[in-house]
């Protein structure tokens, strides 16, 4: 199944990649994650690097970057979880609309493991996942904006 989310947020592409680009730091503005890290020895963000990312309710995946274009978008694969989830690719990434004014986007290509959870992880991830990862970008880019003109 696959699934696409875009989200328009007032802000530079650069700077909304700074975070995005973050690879090892997701949890920072995605809403249910607890806490994500580099895994197997990454430490930095390059095809290949792996990280875990470990949920509020007790989940956790492992992912791997499989394209890396850096400023714009990347892809990883899940190659472990508890989730029910057989296969996954997504890809973050962000496109410059004009100025200060950029088009973030996630696109997931997933296989449940049963096929009577299609319906539900469909709508879950088009509706509230995704979405609310796109929103959190946005959100997290709002504060930091916000503490940097406090502190001047």
């Amino acid at each position: 199944m696959k699934i696409s989310a875009k989200r328009r947020i007032n802000a530079p592409a650069e700077a909304l990649w700074n975070y995005l680009g973050d690879y090892s730091n997701i949890h920072r503005f995605h809403p249910m994650l607890k806490g994500s890290r580099f895994i197997e020895g990454s430490q930095s963000c390059e095809v290949g690097a792996t990280r875990r990312c470990d949920f509020k309710d007790g989940n956790y995946l492992k992912e791997r970057i499989t394209d890396w274009e850096e400023g714009s978008h990347y892809t990883v694969e899940i190659y472990g979880t508890s989730m029910p989830i057989k296969s996954a690719r997504a890809t973050l990434g962000v496109t410059s609309v004009g100025e200060n004014k950029t088009e973030t986007y996630m696109h997931v290509d997933m296989t449940p493991k049963n096929f009577i959870l299609k319906p539900f992880m469909y709508m879950f991830f088009r509706f509230i996942a995704a979405p609310g990862i796109l929103k959190g970008l946005e959100k997290l880019h709002k504060t930091e904006s916000q503490l940097k003109m406090a502190s001047v």
